[in-house]
């Protein structure tokens, strides 16, 4: 194998996991944001609060 082809499927194999990552880190991020927001506005500083629904959105993009 040449260094190209090496690189090349270096390339590929990092497009490849950010395309199946993507929708879940793009779902955790939107809800995190959604809820920063709802904790913001109402003075809530509760860790559980913004972690339990990252996680339940992760697992139904998952599915």
């Amino acid at each position: 194998m040449t260094p190209t082809t090496v690189i090349d499927l270096g390339r590929q194999a990092l497009e490849l996991t950010l395309l199946v990552s993507a929708p879940l880190f793009i779902a955790a991020l939107a809800t995190g944001l959604i809820i920063s927001i709802f904790q913001a506005a109402t003075q809530i500083n509760e860790q559980t609060l913004s972690f339990v629904p990252k996680l339940i959105a992760t697992f139904i993009t998952l599915v």
